[in-house]
């Protein structure tokens, strides 16, 4: 059995109670039981996919909020307790979102993603998104698949810059060709989004670029 098809209805029954009954401390640990392994599993997912990265920082802070909001007094407690509740919601909305958009499986069991929908952008995104960033001057090229970047800024054609990604350690990376030097960016991830990669790939580029001078 597919385990978010009871996750989710059991996290929403619990949220029912608990709605009802905030300062109940049975409906608080049920609820935080409930919407836990919905956080685990949304972990498993979050590397590589936006939207589970997103449902997974919220469910984590639902559990937060679940937590301080039983632990509030009873007096004056009443706005930490209604704050958790729309918290939770909140994240129970985005882990439905998060599975809705989540990609498909085959009859075999086998990850089937429909084309273009596994990564919201390609390494030649970034390479195309970091130039925006580094000036007018500055122009990428894709290299074959979409699988990499060249980076030239105009009147420099001997210092170019190379995006793309390692084969063994599937890392990062931005070469400095003029240099022979190479920087990789081994903790970025996809779910970092295209604006961030393109920014640390930018003042990566800067920085290889102190080093020709």
């Amino acid at each position: 059995m597919n385990t978010v098809t009871t996750l989710v209805p059991e996290a929403r029954a619990a949220y029912g109670v608990y709605a009802t009954f905030p300062r109940r401390r049975y409906a608080a640990d049920m609820l935080i039981k409930r919407i836990t392994p919905m956080q685990a599993h949304a972990s498993a997912r979050a590397e590589n996919s936006r939207a589970w990265s997103t449902a997974a920082k919220q469910l984590s802070g639902a559990i937060d909020a679940v937590t301080a909001a039983a632990d509030a007094p009873l007096l004056g407690g009443r706005p930490i307790r209604r704050a958790a509740t729309a918290i939770v919601l909140d994240a129970i909305v985005a882990f439905e979102r998060a599975h809705a958009n989540s990609l498909p499986y085959d009859d075999h069991g086998r990850y089937n993603p429909a084309p273009g929908t596994e990564y919201e952008f390609s390494v030649s995104d970034i390479g195309r998104a970091t130039v925006q960033l580094l000036g007018p001057d500055w122009h990428a090229e894709s290299t074959p698949w979409g699988v990499g970047a060249c980076l030239a800024r105009d009147g420099e054609p001997r210092s170019t810059f190379t995006l793309g990604v390692d084969e063994i350690d599937d890392d990062l990376y931005i070469r400095s060709n003029l240099l022979e030097s190479t920087v990789y960016l081994s903790d970025a991830c996809a779910a970092d989004g295209l604006d961030v990669l393109a920014a640390r790939v930018a003042d990566t580029v800067r920085s290889l670029r102190n080093g020709e001078d």
